[in-house]
């Protein structure tokens, strides 16, 4: 080795020449060779075979996820009077069908009592008014179009009844577009003239919400998550994309931020696909225990961040009545920590005050009322809210006819909470905030029969401090 060097005209220190004995190989010889130096000392020697550093690898973590729901204790309150869980009392008999149907005519009729120039009569008066305008207060009872393209009512109150015509005169186009939209029990004002035996209809009101209110917002800066339809027990769940969701709140994927704003989950209903709710439904399942299914969401709400609070109300495939309005799911089905509401329910959350109703009755409302569809339910919903009750068309899907009609809508709500049809949709309607929160179930082989397509793990999630409603896709 020394000689290779000497002949490459390489000299080496004396210590070098010792060091070289000990850690002699062809490999370090080239490696002198290639420092092109005439004198080698030992530190040159050591460089060469000091093992080099690896570069260090920067990790780079995100920071810390910190809830700023966390801080805060939850605020939420359930108007129990408007809520029928603990408070049915029907027996079905003659006399609650009656009872129901005049608390809903007097708590509607109030509503539409306000100041008018023209004055407001009973139907048994209405005669007395011939050939004079007149504002009359009723159910709608019939409606027809005639051979001459006029829509014919036939109108009741508890005084008689009566028949009201509206013209399809050009010069009456306004009045019959909102008869067009008129459905069966109604409850409207109608003003017109009285020529026996008709009253010809100039102007009709429903009881509507107040033109103008102002957008509550919370001190808190803390938001709520809509769902609904979740399907546990259904072949069609889609539990990993709950499982998505679930992750978000705990502070994986994006928005953060808003993930940790998260104080409050809201669900309209159907929980579980249950059991028996359609024919040959057990096709349809992989849990067919309808105790099992809750079981499961049990574990979900187990998931959930424990300082989030989840207010849980009943729909059609849950295990309680099938007529609305519906008790809150009792507790031998549901053991978790919830806040258990009936259908509709009243609640406020941080002063922000809530109406969730599952919406049943949105494939009766559907059928009645032009231009709506189960493509846009935000429209049904403002229906609902015009006509100041959540189920109009008595028989459309079933009623229990307690004494108290628990379906008037009688406080304009701040956000206006719907399921149901699968279909996520959102508006703004006089002051209210209207969210159709869609499903975590996959499309049905009905609705591909039925050519509908469902929205599935869409969340709306609103901010109430700044008044921001954000939808979250945890299906992409």
């Amino acid at each position: 080795m020394h000689n290779e060097l000497a002949g490459k005209g390489i000299r080496l220190t004396v210590d070098a020449e010792e060091f070289l004995k000990s850690n002699d190989s062809q490999d370090l010889v080239y490696k002198i060779i290639a420092l092109e130096k005439p004198l080698i000392s030992r530190e040159d020697i050591e460089q060469l075979i000091k093992p080099k550093e690896q570069p260090k690898v920067e990790v780079i973590r995100p920071p810390e996820f910190i809830p700023l729901a966390k801080e805060y204790s939850s605020n939420i309150k359930i108007n129990h009077t408007l809520d029928v869980t603990g408070k049915s009392r029907t027996k079905g008999e003659v006399d609650n069908f009656i009872a129901h149907f005049r608390n809903r005519f007097e708590r509607i009729s109030k509503m539409l009592r306000r100041s008018n120039s023209v004055p407001t009569a009973d139907i048994a008066d209405v005669k007395k008014h011939l050939n004079e305008r007149v504002r009359v207060i009723a159910f709608i009872s019939e409606k027809r179009e005639t051979k001459k393209g006029n829509i014919l009512f036939e109108i009741e109150d508890m005084t008689g009844s009566f028949k009201v015509v509206v013209s399809s005169s050009k010069f009456n186009e306004k009045v019959m577009d909102k008869a067009k939209f008129i459905i069966l029990d109604d409850i409207v004002a109608i003003t017109g003239k009285v020529l026996e035996p008709y009253l010809i209809a100039e102007d009709i009101e429903w009881p509507d919400l107040p033109v103008i209110r102002e957008k509550k917002k919370t001190e808190n800066d803390v938001a709520i998550a809509y769902l609904s339809d979740l399907h546990f027990g259904s072949r069609h769940f889609l539990d990993k994309h709950l499982k998505t969701f679930v992750d978000w709140l705990h502070g994986k994927g994006e928005a953060r931020d808003l993930a940790g704003k998260v104080k409050y989950i809201a669900i309209a209903g159907d929980i579980v696909d249950g059991i028996g709710i359609y024919p040959n439904q057990e096709k349809e399942l992989i849990v067919k225990d309808v105790f099992q299914q809750y079981k499961m969401f049990d574990d979900f709400i187990e998931d959930i961040p424990d300082y989030i609070k989840t207010i849980v109300g009943p729909g059609n495939h849950d295990a309680v009545r099938r007529g609305e309005p519906q008790p809150a799911i009792g507790k031998d089905y549901i053991s978790s920590e919830v806040t258990r509401v009936g259908n509709p329910s009243y609640f406020t959350v941080e002063g922000i005050r809530h109406l969730m109703y599952h919406g049943t009755s949105i494939d009766s409302m559907i059928s009645s009322i032009p231009q709506t569809s189960y493509t846009h339910p935000e429209k049904v919903m403002v229906e609902y809210l015009k006509r100041r009750h959540l189920s109009p068309i008595y028989g459309g899907n079933l009623i229990i006819p307690e004494n108290i009609d628990y379906m008037v809508i009688d406080e304009p709500p701040d956000v206006f909470h719907c399921g149901h049809v699968h279909k996520n949709g959102y508006t703004q309607y006089r002051g209210t905030l209207v969210i159709n929160s869609g499903t975590f179930q996959d499309r049905t082989d009905f609705q591909v029969k039925q050519g509908h397509v469902p929205t599935p793990a869409l969340v709306p999630v609103y901010e109430m401090k700044d008044g921001r409603l954000h939808t979250l896709d945890f299906k992409s």
